[in-house]
């Protein structure tokens, strides 16, 4: 048997290693995925670092890290999506995906990367690697006839309609624009161009008011026979209530249309308040994101409240963040340093839980991830608030 070797892939490398495996793994098959089409897909990628075990020749496990901005408490910092962490079905329960993604995470540090997110095929795998799950999107479902009220009120703007392609650069440059104030959301740099732009699969439906774009809706219809079509939109942003209801009110306007309505939304969102008599059906997204500090001494600048506390952080599978570390608001904003004498420990999970605003400091004692005194978690609490992060990305 020869010996496992992990490293960074390249150019062909990369075509060999995930031409197959991914898709074996995430999408129903035989078939696989057209060939060629999978390799200028590959091809075409860029800002992305591949990492694959071999035994020989042979490939037994694949990751990969895309390029990406990611606001937390409002900054702006580089983040890496992981994705395409793979095993050969042959040589599962190993190890060798572990392995794998901690030589990933150690090249990402390397180029810079803070932070790392992903979309979890089990969560307590992760979780032991260090991630801590967000909260779950929403996915809700009502019949466009509910919305026909909407089209009696007020409404001083209008929704203009074209495809994607035609109207990617107002979609991207109002992501981009709304990332600057949403916790948690973040964009890829390259991978949304031929996803959504490229392919054309979308309609764009855009909600001005007095000339300014206060609302977009990227949306399909699809079914078999026509007054029975599911109008569904997998991003439904707007910047304040107007735009918010002259998006319902375009649904609305499918009614002879579409007979049923599927929006997919932040977090955080409360539909069943936008007007009564709705009765939807909001159900979870079928994953939530999970997210990590890969390293502390990048966290500077994020925006906190009053306090400061040091703690010694425990990550064993990135051990460059195993120190003392203090954490401490300067002027509203986080500043982090070597520490010397430790008011508690932290894993890394309790951290990242911090950063994201996801779990109340007193959990971390019941999941093993720290206990910090009663004084302390107050300290805690004034400078992480709890928060609801929106990734918005899928990958």
């Amino acid at each position: 048997m020869s010996e496992v070797t992990i490293r960074q892939i390249h150019g062909e490398e990369v075509i060999e290693a995930m031409a197959w495996m991914p898709p074996y793994a995430f999408r129903p098959s035989p078939p696989l995925p057209d060939r060629a089409e999978r390799e200028q897909m590959l091809k075409g990628r860029k800002g992305v670092t591949y990492v694959a075990a071999y035994e020989g020749e042979d490939v037994l496990a694949t990751a990969a890290g895309g390029q990406m901005t990611q606001n937390v408490r409002g900054v702006s910092y580089p983040m890496s999506g992981i994705w395409g962490v793979v095993t050969h079905p042959g040589y599962r329960r190993q190890g060798h995906s572990r392995e794998v993604l901690k030589e990933l995470l150690a090249i990402l540090r390397r180029d810079g990367y803070p932070l790392t997110c992903l979309y979890p095929f089990r969560e307590s795998f992760y979780e032991r690697l260090g991630y801590v799950s967000f909260h779950l999107p929403k996915v809700v479902h009502l019949k466009p006839a509910a919305l026909l009220p909407v089209l009696k009120m007020d409404l001083a703007g209008e929704v203009q309609m074209e495809l994607i392609a035609d109207g990617y650069e107002t979609y991207r440059g109002y992501l981009q624009t709304m990332q600057k104030d949403t916790h948690g959301m973040a964009l890829f740099d390259h991978v949304d161009l031929e996803r959504v732009r490229d392919n054309n699969i979308y309609w764009l439906a855009q909600a001005r008011a007095a000339g300014e774009l206060v609302g977009l809706m990227l949306y399909d219809l699809k079914g078999e026979q026509v007054t029975q079509f599911k109008l569904r939109a997998i991003r439904f942003y707007y910047a304040d209530p107007l735009g918010r209801y002259l998006l319902l009110a375009w649904i609305a306007k499918h009614t002879d249309q579409a007979s049923e309505v599927e929006l997919w939304l932040a977090p955080d969102e409360v539909p069943e308040t936008w007007i009564a008599d709705l009765q939807l059906n909001c159900e979870s997204a079928e994953r939530a994101p999970m997210g990590r500090v890969l390293d502390v001494a990048g966290l500077d600048g994020m925006q906190v409240g009053l306090g400061a506390f040091s703690a010694r952080i425990l990550d064993p599978v990135c051990p460059w963040n195993e120190a003392v570390w203090k954490f401490e608001s300067v002027d509203g904003v986080l500043r982090t340093a070597a520490g010397s004498q430790e008011d508690c420990a932290l894993s890394i999970q309790a951290l990242s839980s911090l950063i994201y605003g996801i779990h109340d400091p007193a959990e971390f004692a019941y999941r093993g991830w720290g206990d910090p005194s009663a004084s302390l978690q107050g300290v805690m609490r004034e400078m992480f608030p709890k928060a609801s992060p929106h990734i918005h990305e899928y990958f």
